[in-house]
């Protein structure tokens, strides 16, 4: 199971499409999309879970499965700061295949992505500047 932990400690299950996409340079903005279950909530509560920024200053990507004697243990445990700016929200369908039949089968998914504060902006909303 995967689930995003906010940074006021909830917590939502998320699915496997959800992406990191780390930049590599502090100049440029890395950028996460999260993926949800459409009927996990409706899109204006998604909205406003992943548009407030005081809940993505902090996100922590958890993985857990069951280990050999059957109890859920973490997988990864990964943290995520400063995921403040959404670039994009909305319902996005996602296809994939079925691997049963080897037909093409089709989802939609409640889509945001959000980017990460370069490092200068960073600092510069630590000073209080508003880029």
């Amino acid at each position: 199971m995967l689930k995003l932990k906010f940074a006021d400690n909830s917590e939502k299950e998320i699915l496997d499409a959800t992406t990191v996409y780390p930049s590599g340079s502090s100049a440029i903005r890395s950028r996460m999309e999260v993926h949800m279950a459409e009927d996990a909530m409706p899109l204006e509560a998604f909205e406003a879970l992943v548009s407030d920024p005081q809940k993505t200053s902090a996100l922590r990507l958890i993985e857990t499965g069951l280990g050999e004697d059957g109890t859920e243990v973490t997988v990864r445990d990964t943290l995520y700061s400063a995921y403040t700016l959404v670039a994009s929200l909305g319902k996005q369908r996602v296809d994939k295949l079925d691997y049963t039949s080897g037909q093409p089968a089709g989802e939609t998914h409640l889509v945001a992505v959000l980017e990460q504060l370069t490092y200068i902006e960073q600092q510069l909303a630590a000073l209080g500047i508003s880029v």
